[in-house]
């Protein structure tokens, strides 16, 4: 068993240090134990990151690596063999824990994009090369192991063999940690979705009118097209609701402005709020948040809004019902648009959809006061074990 309060040198490397990667790696930064100092390079040019960052960060450490270094913590924007092969001794040596945020195996491409083998590779060489590979959930972890096989198997010759086989054993789970602070002790599950006996639950809606949550970047994976014509169908139905459409909008408001300019005073917000708590505040106020993602491999956002006491509305094809599915028997999961504009109705007009949620109680365990314990443990394992040897094919490390 590791001593509680053993304290070590980790260096966190992130190459793209925006949105939910620069929120996990300053939330753990803040509340670790350890000592993490971090090299940063800022959230763009992803694809000359996964190709070139291995070799600027080698350079900046071989030159200074700025004091000691008993573990090296990076994302998948590394190339870890890269980086590994360039860097001078001792730090060669030094043991590395790889982040998988997302993986570009399975990852959407947007429609200007074409399919790189290169940057999926990349990820797959990284965890051959880490001495552990954390993924942010088990349903992440699945997939990414499921689809090495057939990826791998598109090379002409000289196939790698046995990679998932080699790679389990190595493979952690530990969520990206919420910037909120736990549940109390008395809190217990609450009747949501549509109304109850008076003094039995909370009101619903909370307020005047249900307020609808959309808090993802306005980019294509998170599909918020979609949203929008899900919205605009509800409107059509002549329902009254009010919507609060946060997150970054980089660039893509035109997505929304239709939909803002039909709300009119119904339309809370629109894009980045700069302050955490009037973010808090309208979470706080929220009684549905919706997900239409083409990809999720945590769903950090959904994560904040059900800790806040959120009705979650979500797709089916992505990680929530590995997340949620289990411990809550509730209507919340929906495939296409038209199941999607139908469970919103329901939520809106009547209470079809009301059960006792615990969801809330369920995610209170990603929050970093929670969390980060977890993650002090696996870096001084890490830490402690040193650079372990590649295990050969077909037999677990």
């Amino acid at each position: 068993m590791l001593p509680d309060k053993e304290i070590n040198e980790v260096l966190f490397l992130e190459a793209y240090d925006g949105g939910s990667h620069r929120a996990f790696r300053q939330g753990l930064e803040s509340r670790s134990r350890h000592r993490i100092r971090s090299l940063t390079l800022p959230g763009r040019f992803w694809k000359w990151r996964m190709r070139g960052a291995a070799a600027w960060y080698a350079d900046r450490l071989n030159a200074d690596p700025g004091g000691p270094v008993d573990l090296i913590f990076l994302t998948g924007f590394i190339n870890v063999a890269d980086l590994r092969g360039l860097l001078a001794p001792p730090l060669d040596r030094t043991p590395i824990l790889l982040y998988m945020h997302e993986n570009q195996l399975t990852y959407p491409l947007s429609p200007e994009e074409e399919f790189d083998f290169h940057f999926g590779f990349t990820n797959i060489i990284s965890a051959l090369a880490a001495d552990r590979v954390v993924f942010n959930s088990a349903w992440h972890r699945d997939l990414f192991l499921a689809a090495i096989p057939a990826f791998l198997n598109r090379m002409p010759e000289a196939v790698p063999r046995q990679v998932p086989e080699r790679l389990r054993g190595r493979c952690e789970v530990l969520g990206v940690g919420l910037e909120r602070e736990p549940l109390p002790a008395g809190h217990f599950p609450q009747y949501r979705g549509g109304a109850c006996e008076p003094g039995t639950g909370p009101g619903w809606p909370r307020g005047k009118r249900p307020l609808i949550i959309w808090n993802h970047r306005w980019e294509f994976d998170k599909r918020p097209d979609v949203f929008a014509e899900a919205i605009g169908r509800l409107l059509d139905q002549g329902l009254d609701f009010e919507v609060a459409l946060l997150g970054e909008s980089r660039g893509q408001e035109p997505v929304f402005r239709s939909l803002q300019d039909r709300l009119g005073g119904r339309c809370l917000a629109f894009g980045h709020v700069a302050a955490r708590a009037d973010y808090d505040a309208l979470l706080a106020r929220g009684d549905i948040v919706v997900s239409c993602a083409e990809q999720e491999y945590f769903g950090i956002s959904i994560a904040e809004a059900i800790h806040a006491g959120g009705y979650p509305v979500l797709p089916r094809a992505q990680v929530y019902p590995d997340l949620y599915g289990a411990r809550c028997k509730g209507r919340h999961f929906y495939t296409g648009t038209t199941e999607l504009v139908a469970l919103l109705s329901d939520l809106l007009s009547g209470d079809s959809c009301g059960h006792v949620c615990s969801l809330d109680r369920d995610v209170d365990g990603f929050c970093w006061p929670l969390l980060a314990p977890k993650f002090d443990r696996l870096l001084a394992e890490v830490a402690r074990a040193g650079r372990r040897p590649m295990a050969p094919p077909g037999v677990r490390p």
